[in-house]
């Protein structure tokens, strides 16, 4: 049973290579035909059209390669038992080249650089076989001396080498969205056009000016690479040898012996290969940044800005109406506080596709940060929303993350909102009232759904406005928050010659962690955070003029909402006045948002503040696409590297090329580096030789009251169990 269900598909594939080795016999014979002498040319396109026959399906479409070349052979007047032979070694030839690309893993559409050099080289190693063996043929055979028989052998490896060169990436290379734009097609084809039209001028001037009038044709071979790539530089080049051919006339000679019009062809196909790869590498990079701004790296789901785009898109589609769903995670703080951030970044990722699974097919999902979550239904009614809600609510009940031996379950409590193109409503204004509509399911018990209703708004919103407010003016005034300092060590001079911390807020009650995470998204929420980093910067000015004749520097982060508000630059900048300090002790930290959003009153108060002697740093550097093409435009003094991939140093091999290449980049510009969440001693002579000019994080300083301080300059390297500079340097 199993014989006779295999041989229908024997009868297939014997069918498949009787036609493809009849087709690539009657090219090779074409090709003899086409060419006015009959012998040593340089176009002999069954070559490169087997090498792409059997990459592209198998190397058991080998005995088409035989045939072609043994007919090849014949028409040019070879004996068949001689012809035979020489198909053989072309066979031979053809199946080397496939076993280097098949070992060296090189792709069809030759997508890269390493892809092209490799596709290059291979071509290269398997046509050199020709050398020696056809080289030894000539000689033993025909009893010719060794320099003529090797100097048949170079022809054979050129002619060889060029026909892979020109015509296998005209087959394998091609896709079917390789010319999806129509302008893309209309250069295309004009610059094929353009190259047969010029090569037919070329062939009826004067001989002694056709070589010089050849370069003319190779601009179009450029466009040809642009608009399609490896394909479209190929199908040029293959028309560039047509002409080179027709250029020869009656006088063909060797290969060998027209070496620079063959050369001239060949830099030409290369040189297209080359620019189609830079083209698609671009492209493709292109792609890359577009799709990291739109989506959550840690999820793979759209990010907020990508969401309040679609949910604007919404708000100017007429009659339609769309439910919004806002989706809060209840419990999962448990997860990250019990297992570290590393596990809850592992158990959103889960829980997203959980939760992407549940959607309707039509539904727009984004992660608006943290453990929330944002959903857009079209077309929908309250019954099909509640339905929605519904599943979201059973399958988060039943999803379970563990670690070790803990396992952990969420919940979710859900606001939704309705809306529709007539209501006059921003972005902002619709996912506001879904966050109220949660909020309000938060209050009512979690894990629930809450409908928005304009009596929840009017009632939270006055609520939670005065409360919060009151909250926080008595916190300020009361020392419930406290300024702690962690500092920041130089690795590449002593420690003791500056002291550098940066300030961070906590609460008064060491014991409720939380509570200063609470109180500032509060703050955030509700456009009172702006008072909390004024306070801070306030309370710093006063801590360094009590610490006047010390080389004392610290670093305040500050929000994009802070540096656009009303009188912040007027602050910062009477600060060093009125506190008798030099303005560049003082540090504004800001994060990735003043870039992505390019805030111009942001941007504007940055660079007058820089202008005074402040200095400017980069948080979070490297951890997004953005953060590189800003630095050219943010008055940016310092970066500090993503804490991320400093944590993984040792671990992943790819964190040390990171991290190597964003110090790169920053010294390239003049900036200063500093290396976050430095929590191993044992990187910290890595880092000073990758280039990082400073290091905080856990091992060399837990962060303590900025009050207690001491006078005395210490090097927090020795203090924490760790060499110190002159120690540390005598180890690396």
């Amino acid at each position: 049973m199993k014989v006779s269900a295999r041989l229908p598909e024997q009868i297939h594939f014997l069918w498949r290579l009787i036609a493809a080795s009849v087709l690539l016999s009657l090219i090779a014979y074409l090709a003899v035909r086409a060419q006015p002498y009959q012998g040593y040319a340089p176009i002999w396109p069954e070559g490169g059209i087997g090498l792409a026959l059997v990459w592209r399906h198998g190397a058991r479409y080998w005995p088409a390669v035989l045939a072609s070349n043994t007919v090849l052979s014949m028409a040019v007047g070879t004996p068949f038992v001689v012809a035979l032979g020489v198909g053989w070694l072309q066979v031979l030839i053809v199946m080397v080249a496939l076993a280097l690309l098949h070992r060296w893993d090189v792709h069809l559409f030759l997508s890269d650089m390493r892809q092209l050099g490799r596709f290059v080289l291979a071509l290269v190693l398997a046509s050199a076989l020709a050398l020696p063996v056809y080289g030894f043929r000539m000689g033993l055979v025909f009893h010719y001396p060794l320099s003529q028989a090797l100097a048949f052998g170079a022809d054979y490896f050129l002619t060889a080498f060029f026909s892979f060169l020109i015509f296998t990436p005209l087959i394998v290379a091609w896709s079917a969205n390789a010319l999806t734009q129509r302008s893309k097609r209309w250069v295309f084809a004009a610059s094929l056009a353009a190259i047969a039209t010029a090569g037919w001028a070329v062939l009826n001037v004067r001989p002694e000016l056709q070589d010089r009038l050849l370069f003319l044709l190779l601009p179009f071979v450029v466009l040809s690479a642009v608009a399609a790539r490896v394909a479209g530089a190929s199908a040029a080049a293959a028309i560039l040898t047509l002409v080179l051919v027709a250029m020869a006339g009656n006088e063909a000679v060797p290969i060998t012996d027209n070496i620079l019009r063959v050369s001239f062809v060949a830099i030409a196909a290369l040189t297209g290969y080359l620019l189609a790869v830079v083209f698609r590498e671009r492209e493709h990079a292109a792609v890359e940044m577009a799709y990291r701004a739109r989506h959550d790296p840690l999820t793979g789901l759209m990010n907020r800005y990508e969401f309040e785009s679609r949910l604007a898109v919404a708000l100017c589609d007429p009659g339609r109406r769309y439910a919004l769903m806002y989706l809060d995670l209840d419990q999962f703080k448990l997860v990250n506080d019990s297992c570290g951030h590393l596990a809850g970044d592992h158990m959103l990722h889960k829980i997203a596709a959980t939760i992407q699974s549940a959607l309707p097919e039509n539904a727009t999902l984004a992660r608006l940060g943290g453990d929330e979550f944002g959903c857009l239904l079209p077309d929908a009614t309250p019954e099909q929303a509640e339905e929605v809600a519904r599943r979201l609510h059973d399958a988060i009940r039943s999803f379970k993350f563990s670690v070790g031996e803990l396992s952990f379950m969420v919940g979710v409590s859900i606001g939704t909102t309705f809306l529709q193109s007539q209501q006059d409503l921003s972005p902002d204004d619709v996912l506001g009232r879904a966050d109220i509509a949660c909020y309000t399911a938060k209050e009512h018990g979690r894990n629930r759904t809450h409908v928005f209703n304009p009596a929840d708004a009017n009632m939270h919103q006055r609520h939670a406005e005065i409360q919060e407010l009151s909250q926080l003016q008595s916190a300020l005034a009361s020392g419930l928050f406290q300024l702690y300092a962690q500092r920041i060590v130089k690795l590449d001079g002593p420690a003791e010659s500056e002291l550098f911390y940066e300030v961070l807020l906590h609460h008064a009650d060491s014991k409720d962690h939380r509570a200063i995470e609470d109180m500032l998204g509060m703050a955030r929420r509700y456009g009172l955070i702006a008072q909390v980093d004024r306070w801070v910067f306030e309370q710093s000015a006063r801590f360094l003029q009590r610490q006047a004749g010390r080389n004392m520097r610290l670093s305040i982060n500050v929000t994009a909402t802070t540096l656009e508000s009303d009188g912040f630059q007027q602050l910062v900048l009477g600060l060093p006045r009125q506190h008798a300090f030099d303005a560049s002790q003082i540090t504004l930290e800001i994060t990735e948002a003043v870039a992505v959003q390019n805030l111009t009153r942001a941007v504007a108060n940055l660079r007058v503040l820089r202008q005074q002697g402040f200095e400017i740093a980069l948080d979070d550097f490297g951890a997004g696409v953005a953060s590189f093409g800003y630095l050219s435009e943010l008055p940016v003094s310092i970066v500090k590297i993503d804490g991320r991939f400093v944590r993984d140093l040792g671990k992943d091999p790819a964190a040390e090329v990171v991290i190597r290449s964003l110090a790169q980049v920053a010294a390239l510009r003049g900036i200063t580096c500093i290396a976050e969440w430095v929590e191993d001693a044992t990187v910290i002579p890595r880092l000073r030789e990758l280039g990082v000019h400073y290091a905080q994080g856990y091992a060399i300083h837990r962060p303590e009251p900025l009050i207690s301080i001491e006078a005395s300059a210490r090097d927090p390297l020795r203090d924490h169990g760790m060499p110190g500079q002159e120690g540390a340097q005598l180890k690396s």
